[in-house]
């Protein structure tokens, strides 16, 4: 890719610093857990926002019934899409990855992660 950099808008790279910081992924309902986390990834990427709105933005996102962060992941896709093919940007994107779960003998679950399936060997970052 020639170092190219993926531009998103602050809410954006909120978002996605946090599922990169998950390898293990994050159920899009137990968001709320993650808020104190995400409130710091866009304090950081919004620094000209005031702080009101960013957690009117971050309380949107981790409401389960809201639809927020499906957009955002959507936009997130739509991005890298713009700037790879879709097999390359399958290792970028927030996708999901179920995982089942048997608990004794007739309890079956099903966990929804969302991950970003890009080996975190090849991640380098500068702490936020």
């Amino acid at each position: 890719m020639g170092n190219r950099e993926i531009e998103l808008q602050p809410v954006h790279k909120a978002v996605y610093l946090l599922f990169l910081a998950h390898p293990e992924g994050i159920e899009f309902k137990r968001l709320g857990d993650y808020r104190e986390e995400l409130t710091h990834y866009y304090m950081q990427t919004a620094k000209m926002m005031d702080k009101e709105k960013i957690l009117e933005g971050v309380d949107h996102l981790v409401n389960p019934l809201d639809n927020a962060i499906n957009e955002k992941c959507s936009r997130i896709k739509k991005v890298f899409l713009e700037m790879m093919d879709e097999y390359m940007a399958s290792y970028y994107i927030i996708s999901g990855h179920t995982q089942k779960h048997i608990a004794g003998s007739s309890r079956i679950w099903y966990e929804r992660l969302k991950v970003i399936k890009l080996p975190r060997e090849l991640v380098v970052s500068e702490r936020l």
